[in-house]
Formats: structure tokens, C-alpha cells, sequence
């Protein structure tokens, strides 16, 4: 069942709450509508009754906390949270004050015993000073009384800290959708419509800020290691100097285009390889033909055809890449450290599998088959609860891979799960294998999927021996990454 909106609950408050008469609560719904769709109030005091007029106060004091207003105009989804918890919290202030005083009880409407009608505000034309506020704030807790008022300063706090939490949160998965490549500004719009009901879903992220920082860090020492790994394969290749001995004639030049044409460079690219700083560019643009070079044109007769027919064979035959299966071990062993190179790791070769076009799906393990989580991966432009999903996993349960391998390799039958790579991903502290999940485990390499290791344990568990590759990851060397990003290129298949 999806949830409720602002405006699902601004209509229930309408209709079925006690507070004042009808009027009031329309006029006060209204209000808050405007608040949740992020416009301008401009709203009249002299619109609001004695009674509505009072509640519209304790919402103008809520939403005068220091920091809201930009955070909200920023965030559709806060806005959705902020306005949902006003309606609770004037619904709970009118069953806490729902007998008039007796004095005006004869009355229809329940008239406030205070000023609420000095100063103005949010429209009235007029001077506002800081003392008429400082009335208007004091009638307020006239009204609320200790109990309520405390309600009142605990929402304000409340919705304050959520606010600075949901900015920091947006800040750092920012960067974790760069890294992964699909560019945070893309999905910038689903993080404001969806962003905090998502993450308040997934409290650790709004609680545990160090964990997403210490993440942010591993990821940006990864990408170092990935243009490390990048330079030292440039710095391997060897390029020999040719001519090239034109058969066709005189050639014209009609522009500049990119290629790997050495003979025809701009002096510009040439320059690049006069600095110790600029060759490394040179052999890039020189790998990706990306060299600007001088485009030329042949007037040329094209040679005689033989008559009859001319059979050509080509290959249209490619190595199809299938989808990448996560296993990570969530057990209690891998709690700290582990975790966040365990989500580094993920994060890696997430980034590899959609860069390929391949599909990616993780499944996490702990005691029992019960606490086995399946996440797919594969959309993440799509839509960000999967990837909030996949970084709040909780490293608590026990260990038992195989059902989880189990669950995994049977997915692998599957025809669209043809030439999968596997990757599981543990402290090698894993009970053996049952004999049916070795069964499957060899007919699936049978059928081209392939099933990969990654360690953190002293020793290689004697368990993984069926794995096609086994890779120990040493966390106290400081060339650990550039080993994974060198290693990581054997899920990449030949196309």
C-alpha cells in the first residue's frame, strides 16, 4: 500500500478532525496546502477566525525554525514530512484543548483567551516589529501550557534535526551516484519528490552520517586506484612511428575530426608528449582515438567489379555479457571495517556492470535462509530506494552462505541469467557447502557462469575451492584497491 501524502492527510483533516467548525478547518487546510505545494503565503490574519488564527500561530512558530524554510523549499519530500507532522500536531493540540473556557462555552466557536489578533503577519499589511512577534510567539505558549509547549519545542527540534540530516545524507549520495556514474543532477528530481520518505524508511543513513563519510572516503581512494591501474596499462603500450604510403592520389583536406591517425596530428596533440604531465593524456586520447587529426578527402575511381556474385562471411557472433550477482556476507563478523570495504568493493563492481550493460542483483546472507535480502541494482537511474537499501544493510546476523547461494544460483537457471558472474564476498568464515549447492554451483559454471571470491580472512576458507577464482583482499596494504581494480577486469567480458 503506498503512503499517504500531505494532501491525503490535509483531507482527513478536513473532514474528520474535531478542531474548531468546518470553516476553520478549511481555511487552516488550505493553508497548510500551500505550505506542502511550496508557494508563497499570503494569507491574511483577518481570514482566520479566533480559533483558526490561534493554530495558524503554533504552524508559523514550527515552520520559523532556523533553517527550515530552506531546506523545504529545496525538498518536495520534506515538505510532504514537515506538513504531515503539523496536521498530527494541531490535532493533538485540539483533543488536548477541546473544552472552551467556561466563560464562552454558550459560544459556536471555541474563542482563545489571548491577543492572537495583535501584530501582523505573512500578508497584513502594517509595521511587524520584533516585539509583536515576541507577543505573538508568548501567546502561543500561553496557549500550549507546559506539556504542549514542550510538544512544540520537540517537533521544532525534531523537524530541524531531520532537515539537517536528509541536506548531509543528499550531499554525500550525491557523490556516490558519481562515482557510480549515473550523475546526481539526472536523478535530482526523484531525490526531492521521494528522497526522505525513502531514507526515513532507512533510519541508519539519517542516523549514521561517519559511515556514509568513511564510504565517500574508501570510494574516492577506489577511483585513485582505478586511474592508477588506467596509467600503468597506458604506460605498457608501445607506439611505433609509420608512414603511411597513400595509394590514391591527391587528397584534399576538408577539417578536423578524431582518430588514431598519427600521421595526420595536430601540432597541438604533439605537444602533449613534450610534458612529462600531458604525455599520460596523449597515450589516453591516443587508446580511445580521440587524437584531433587533419580529416582528408580522395577523388578516387572506384576499381571494377568482377560480374557474378561475391560472398563476404562476417562474424555477427559475440560473447554475450550476463547479469552480475552480488552474494555479501551481512554476518556480525563483518561488522566495521569490513562492512565498509565489503560496500566499497560492491560499489565497484556495480560501477563495472553498468558500464557494461549488465544487470546486477545482490543478495545478503546472515544465519538463516529468513534473512536473506535480494536488492536488484540494475535501475538505479530509475529510482534511489535500492541503492538507499543496499547502503543501510545491517552487518548483525549470523553466517550461513548457503542458502543464500543457493537463492542465487538457482535465479542462475534462468535463461536470462545465461554467462552470469557471481561474486561472493565474505570473511571466509563459512560453514560447508551442502552437497546440492555444490550440484548446481558446477552445472552453472557448466553453462559459462562463472563464480568469483573476495576474502578478508587470514586463510582462504577450503569451501571456496569450487569458486572459478578466489581473491584475497588485504586491507593493511596500501595497494589493496589497485589490486581489486586490476582484478575487477576479469568480469569483463569479451564483447
Amino acid at each position: 500500500m503506498a503512503d499517504k501524502t500531505s494532501f491525503d492527510e490535509i483531507e482527513k483533516f478536513q473532514m474528520f478532525s474535531s478542531l474548531g467548525d468546518a470553516e476553520d478547518r478549511d481555511i487552516l487546510g488550505s493553508y497548510l496546502t500551500e505550505v506542502a505545494k511550496g508557494h508563497s503565503l499570503k494569507f491574511k490574519n483577518s481570514d482566520f477566525s479566533d480559533t483558526a488564527l490561534g493554530y495558524k500561530h503554533i504552524i508559523d512558530d514550527i515552520l520559523d525554525t532556523p533553517g527550515l524554510q530552506d531546506s523545504l523549499k529545496r525538498h518536495i519530500s520534506l515538505r510532504e514530512h514537515v506538513v504531515k507532522e503539523l496536521v498530527t500536531h494541531i490535532v493533538e493540540i485540539s483533543e488536548t484543548t477541546s473544552s472552551p473556557p467556561p466563560a464562552q462555552r454558550q459560544k459556536k466557536r471555541f474563542t482563545l483567551p489571548f491577543g492572537m489578533r495583535t501584530g501582523n503577519s505573512n500578508g497584513d499589511k502594517g509595521k511587524s516589529s520584533k516585539s509583536t512577534f515576541s507577543k505573538i510567539v508568548e501567546s502561543v505558549r500561553k496557549m500550549l501550557g507546559g506539556k504542549m509547549q514542550k510538544r512544540q519545542d520537540d517537533l521544532r527540534k525534531k523537524l530541524s534535526e531531520n532537515a539537517s540530516k536528509f541536506d548531509k545524507s543528499q550531499q554525500l549520495i550525491s557523490q556516490l551516484m558519481d562515482h557510480l556514474g549515473l550523475g546526481f543532477e539526472k536523478a535530482k528530481g526523484k531525490w526531492q519528490s521521494t528522497g526522505f520518505e525513502v531514507l526515513s524508511r532507512y533510519d541508519r543513513l539519517l542516523e549514521d552520517e561517519e559511515m556514509l563519510k568513511e564510504l565517500v572516503d574508501l570510494l574516492g581512494r577506489y577511483a585513485s586506484a582505478e586511474l592508477e591501474e588506467e596509467r600503468e596499462q597506458l604506460e605498457e603500450i608501445s607506439i611505433q612511428p609509420f608512414r603511411r604510403n597513400f595509394t590514391h592520389g591527391k587528397e584534399s583536406l576538408i577539417g578536423v575530426h578524431e582518430s588514431d591517425d598519427l600521421s595526420q596530428i595536430l601540432p597541438a596533440e604533439a605537444a602533449l608528449l613534450g610534458n612529462e604531465k600531458t604525455e599520460f593524456i596523449f597515450y589516453k586520447k591516443f587508446v580511445e582515438h580521440k587524437l584531433q587529426t587533419f580529416e582528408l578527402k580522395a577523388e578516387d575511381t572506384p576499381p571494377k567489379i568482377n560480374e557474378g556474385t561475391q560472398t563476404q562471411k562476417t562474424s555477427t557472433k559475440e560473447d554475450v555479457m550476463g547479469p552480475v550477482i552480488l552474494c555479501v556476507d551481512t554476518s556480525a563478523s563483518m561488522l566495521g571495517k569490513p562492512e565498509q570495504i565489503s560496500k566499497t568493493l560492491c560499489f565497484a563492481i556495480m560501477k563495472m556492470a553498468l558500464e557494461n550493460k549488465r544487470a546486477c542483483v545482490l543478495f545478503s546472507f546472515g544465519a538463516s535462509e529468513q534473512e536473506i535480502r535480494k536488492i536488484d541494482l540494475s535501475n538505479l537511474q530509475d529510482g534511489l530506494e535500492p541503492l538507499i537499501q543496499f547502503l543501510s544493510m545491517s552487518f548483525s546476523a549470523g553466517t550461513n552462505a548457503g542458502p543464500a547461494l543457493h537463492k542465487a544460483i538457482d535465479e542462475m537457471q534462468a535463461e536470462a541469467y545465461k554467462k552470469s558472474d557471481l561474486i561472493l564476498i565474505t570473511d571466509g568464515k563459512i560453514p560447508e557447502f551442502e552437497t546440492s549447492v555444490l550440484h548446481k554451483l558446477r552445472k552453472a559454471q557448466s553453462k559459462d557462469s562463472r563464480f568469483f571470491a573476495v576474502t578478508f580472512g587470514a586463510e582462504n576458507a577450503p569451501e571456496l575451492k569450487p569458486f572459478d577464482i578466489v581473491w584475497k583482499y588485504r586491507a593493511s596494504r596500501k595497494d589493496s584497491l589497485l589490486e581489486f581494480a586490476k582484478k575487477i577486469k576479469k568480469l569483463k567480458r569479451k564483447k
